[in-house]
């Protein structure tokens, strides 16, 4: 079967599991989401993370999408790792923003990106997971009227999650993408 095949295959599996859902999704792990499939080797509880942070930031920024949708333009961009056994590949988020005409910027340095969040309304972080191998994708949103950082699936957990912006600097960043303003 042909590469677009299969992404095409388990999209229409996952569109049966959940055929809609554009509403914030908090954590990898929800039941509703966690066992759609991702990639060749694997579903969204073991590593979607990065699907998980798209598709909040897209709602965050007023475009929102179908979870299912963004599973599969992940994988039609050739953002998956290793068939998603790893996820999803830390410097391809871009292509995602890119398709979809959102102004990005992409920061090596957790201090550049702590800087530019406080200009811009969300962000994308990458760190090293605790575990010997693979990444975990998150959400950063800066509340200006509040002076506060927000988080979605930072860690288990449903909502928006406060968190203390020195908080990235304590992790093992790896990248992070901010989304500019859609002004």
């Amino acid at each position: 079967m042909k590469r677009q095949d299969r992404i095409e295959e388990r999209y229409r599996r996952n569109i049966d599991s959940l055929p809609a859902c554009s509403d914030y999704v908090y954590s990898q792990h929800a039941p509703a989401c966690k066992d759609l499939l991702f990639g060749d080797k694997g579903n969204v509880g073991a590593n979607g993370c990065a699907a998980v942070a798209v598709h909040n930031v897209m709602k965050y920024i007023g475009r929102p999408q179908n979870f299912c949708d963004v599973l599969r333009d992940m994988e039609e961009l050739h953002m998956t790792w290793l068939g998603a056994r790893f996820g999803t590949k830390p410097w391809a988020l871009g292509r995602y923003f890119w398709k979809k005409n959102i102004p990005f910027s992409k920061y090596k340095s957790p201090n550049d990106f702590k800087a530019a969040l406080l200009t811009h309304p969300a962000g994308i972080v990458c760190t090293w997971n605790k575990r010997f191998y693979g990444m975990h994708f998150f959400c950063v949103y800066f509340n200006a009227e509040e002076g506060k950082y927000y988080t979605t699936n930072f860690s288990s957990g449903n909502g928006f999650r406060q968190m203390e912006i020195g908080e990235i600097s304590n992790l093992r960043f790896v990248n992070g993408y901010i989304i500019h303003n859609m002004e």
